[in-house]
């Protein structure tokens, strides 16, 4: 996957005003899906490659690069000093330590705008059912019975809401919470502005024009690695065991739609 995400505290995330708690958007940003890091203003360069094995487990690799323009917008309009790393790597760390469900395998950052990490899923069953993490109908993993010529079959699904953004967002631990303070995204406003409006204001007061097109560059980009073929896809496209889907940021910051995939294998 892509991510379109990428701050110091980004991948650290703190609850914001709303009164989340820490949590991970990353990918988990979309769930399985995204190390959610369904985060905030970060890349135009952020790739989220995930692998589902025949056992249940699951590996995501993540891959964030923030252009120069945009990162130093990005320092401007958070609590990042000027001349600090965007990701905080200790914090990163400090973080996932108490997870179960979901593991930190490696992490590091190869320049002040870069961060690489791993992460591992033992159980995609234990992660949907782990509540302090996901909540109810956000992320299911389940078992399709055979039915006529169909065999049995897995089935993964994300379904992102104005209702569950919150959760979202902090699925993958690391946004500042003065960042989303400044970018207030409609998708975790109860009363939100339209989609015009919220442009005119990244354009005008958040983001500014110079930066915009490297804003309007940035997409999460998601790729999954299946045990079997794909039978059925939704909210991307598959060819074999793999399936890949591109949203832009804009998109996720105001959640007009509710964000959906689904998935579907011989088990």
């Amino acid at each position: 996957m892509k991510i379109a995400c990428g701050l110091r505290h980004s991948i650290a995330f703190r609850a914001s005003r709303r009164g989340g708690k820490s949590g991970t958007v990353v990918f988990f940003a979309l769930g399985i899906f995204a190390a959610l890091c369904v985060c905030s203003l970060s890349s135009c360069s952020g790739k989220v490659d995930a692998s589902i094995r025949n056992d249940s487990s699951a590996r995501i690799a993540l891959r964030i690069d923030v252009p120069d323009a945009l990162a130093t917008r990005v320092r401007q309009i958070s609590s990042i000093p000027a001349k600090a790393d965007l990701f905080d790597i200790a914090r990163i760390k400090q973080e996932f330590a108490g997870r179960k469900s979901i593991s930190l395998i490696d992490v590091s950052s190869g320049s002040t705008n870069s961060l690489t990490a791993v992460l591992w899923i033992p159980d995609l069953s234990a992660f949907v059912r782990d509540s302090s993490l996901v909540p109810a109908g956000m992320i299911t993993y389940d078992t399709v019975p055979a039915y006529g010529s169909q065999p049995t079959q897995r089935e993964l699904a994300v379904n992102i809401t104005r209702d569950n953004a919150e959760a979202a967002y902090s699925l993958f631990p690391g946004m500042d919470e003065v960042l989303i303070e400044n970018l207030n995204p409609p998708a975790l406003d109860k009363d939100p502005v339209s989609a015009a409006d919220y442009r005119t204001n990244l354009e005008t007061v958040i983001i500014g024009k110079k930066a915009m097109p490297a804003f309007d560059a940035c997409a999460l980009e998601i790729t999954i690695t299946l045990p079997k073929t794909v039978t059925s896809a939704k909210g991307g496209s598959a060819s074999g065991q793999v399936f890949k889907a591109k949203i832009p940021l804009f998109d996720i910051l105001m959640l007009e739609k509710p964000l959906q995939m689904a998935l579907r294998w011989p088990e």
